[in-house]
């Protein structure tokens, strides 16, 4: 990456890697200066907000992505089986990432499974659910990350070249036979069926450095630690920058720091973590007990590292896990009916198809230098007239410009059939056990499922009644508007 007036790849102490000649699903040159990730927590919410849009119908050969699907598995199938409220299929709370988590969960997939022509939406949260493996999940190992990293990217790209070689009529024709949505010719563009340009590039960006980064703890230019991208995210900043506040004293008004103050309080945080690490982990009897949340007690695991006695990380398996990568989305893509259209275009093989790829992106990003003030840009005022480019910006960018300004309240539904049409014998995340403690006997109900006595606690059985979470919500404005 660089620019015509900012070189950013000419610095002496720049990263330099060796990039394989075979390796031509990447994209990026073997100097950076620095290494950009993109938040992931964000980029599942932008997902989450695209399948949520009002405006945006997207399509992957003979089958439909919307929540219609979802909506249908909160209305007919029994809540303790899927885990969904209504609420986490509204956007409302654009920034609801815990949302994300519970729609691409095994017990969604699992039920959506038998719902009839659910393949679409069952692919798109394959999709958001290895993006949340790739760089959110703190147990997942290097070659893991690897694997649902590019296996997202080779989704993406597949996905984008088989929208850009249709005809936008035969588009709008099979979103029509599928939902009966009559799409406007004149304001509609291809865009509306697939992501938005701004997650597209992040999964992009995305892919590459942590590939990048591989390639560096590989050649022994970067400590094996720089695996852990886990850490790579705004909420591990801020929540670093707010731990050095706290540690300010308690009768003090000044808040703000400098930068070497900054530093130096990283320090003391640095040897604070260490120590509670090997309290947690060690063996002594003789530890410091540090107090923790019960919910982060419960979640509290040793991460999993890379050790020097592993030899897996290297050149020939990053290989082979990222062709393996591709196969298995070529077979997903292949199954809505698209290998046809691939195969006409002679877009076979691995390298024909990140090549076409490779030549689209070089066509649809322009680079505006920044670098030089005064500089004035002309803006182009010619226009083709054609409304079937993909890579051409549209109102469906904003998936959530729409909304209904009245929040969903707090309803109830009657408790009649709950319990029925159950046959797993445990529940994931909720309280429902076979026996409790006498002591905790009055937090429970007694309920009768599959012929079995079970206990409830009180809070899940309130849960299980109400179609909505009557809670704040995680973004400031609708907060406010909830008030």
């Amino acid at each position: 990456a660089t620019l015509p007036n900012i070189k950013l790849d000419a610095y002496k102490d720049s990263f330099r890697v060796s990039i394989p000649e075979e390796w031509n699903w990447y994209f990026l040159g073997d100097n950076h200066l620095f290494l950009c990730f993109q938040d992931a927590t964000h980029l599942c919410t932008k997902l989450r907000n695209r399948l949520l849009s009002r405006t945006a119908h997207m399509l992957i050969g003979n089958r439909c992505i919307c929540i219609d699907y979802l909506s249908a598995l909160i209305r007919n199938t029994p809540k303790l089986r899927h885990g969904l409220v209504k609420s986490d299929i509204f956007p409302q709370d654009r920034q609801n990432f815990s949302s994300c988590v519970k729609i691409c969960s095994d017990d969604v997939i699992s039920c959506l499974n038998n719902i009839k022509d659910s393949e679409g939406i069952i692919m798109y949260l394959r999709l958001l659910r290895s993006i949340m493996i790739a760089y959110i999940d703190k147990l997942t190992t290097p070659l893991d990350r690897l694997y649902h990293a590019w296996f997202s990217v080779f989704i993406n790209r597949l996905w984008y070249i088989w929208i850009d070689n249709m005809k936008k009529i035969d588009l709008d024709k099979s979103l029509h036979e599928l939902t009966g949505i009559i799409s406007n010719q004149k304001y509609t563009k291809k865009k509306q069926f697939f992501i938005t340009n701004n997650a597209y590039y992040c999964i992009e960006i995305n892919a590459h450095q942590l590939t990048y980064l591989a390639l560096l703890v590989i050649e022994k230019k970067l400590p094996l630690e720089a695996l852990n991208i886990y850490l790579f995210s705004s909420q591990t900043c801020e929540g670093m920058f707010r731990s050095a506040r706290s540690m300010s004293g308690t009768f003090s008004s000044i808040v703000n720091f400098s930068v070497q103050e900054f530093l130096n309080r990283v320090q003391k945080l640095s040897l604070l973590y260490k120590i509670k690490t090997e309290s947690e982990f060690g063996s002594s009897h003789n530890t410091i007990v540090f107090p923790k949340h019960h919910k982060q007690s419960k979640q509290w695991k040793q991460p999993t590292r890379v050790t020097e006695g592993n030899n897996e990380l290297n050149l020939e398996t990053m290989t082979q896990i990222i062709k393996q990568a591709y196969n298995d989305a070529t077979e997903l893509l292949y199954s809505f009916d698209t290998e046809k259209l691939f195969y006409e275009k002679k877009l076979t093989t691995i390298k024909q198809v990140n090549n076409c790829m490779k030549d689209m992106l070089r066509k649809r990003i322009n680079i505006q230098d920044y670098s030089e003030l005064n500089q004035q840009y002309e803006t182009s005022g010619s226009e083709d007239g054609s409304d079937i480019s993909l890579s051409s910006e549209s109102y469906t960018d904003s998936e959530d410009q729409v909304y209904n300004e009245h929040p969903y309240e707090t309803s109830t539904v009657s408790s009649d059939q709950v319990f029925d049409d159950l046959s797993e014998s445990q529940f994931s995340g909720m309280r429902l056990f076979d026996t409790v403690r006498p002591e905790l006997a009055k937090s429970y109900f007694e309920v009768e499922i599959n012929q079995k006595r079970k206990y409830l606690h009180k809070q899940t059985a309130c849960w299980i009644l109400t179609e909505n979470k009557p809670i704040s919500s995680n973004d400031r404005l609708v907060r406010v508007r909830q008030r």
